[in-house]
């Protein structure tokens, strides 16, 4: 869900990495939902009581191959891991999203989200 809170979110490790992919995978066209569309579908299921809606496409497969190939999937989910930043950069020390901006994580790749932090007033902290 693009809320635009990638800013505000605290890293570690080799923060400018995390940050950098954190903020680009939440401006994914067609990946993510904006928020104004996501609580309107939360609004939507809990009107006609559902327990769970799925709201997009990759998180429906994702569903799928969970529940009709979990070892498949556990591997999957481990190459992806295997894509993360490694340990080290500033080690358990702290920093926010805002203050680990390279520019990779500040260019058009991270658009959607910057536009969802100046709606959501996520810039303001």
């Amino acid at each position: 869900m693009r809320t635009g809170s990638p800013r505000n979110a605290i890293f570690k490790g080799q923060n400018e990495k995390e940050y950098a992919a954190f903020k680009i995978s939440d401006s994914l066209p067609f990946l993510t939902m904006d928020s104004t569309s996501s609580a309107r579908e939360i609004i939507d299921a809990c009107r006609y009581g559902e327990a769970e809606r799925i709201l997009t496409l990759p998180a429906k497969v994702g569903v799928f191959m969970q529940a009709a190939a979990p070892n498949l999937m556990a591997e999957v989910m481990a190459v992806v891991n295997e894509t993360l930043p490694d340990p080290g950069g500033i080690g358990e020390r702290r920093a926010m999203g805002k203050d680990s901006e390279t520019n990779l994580s500040h260019s058009v790749l991270t658009t959607l989200t910057d536009e969802a932090a100046e709606r959501n007033n996520e810039m303001l902290s």
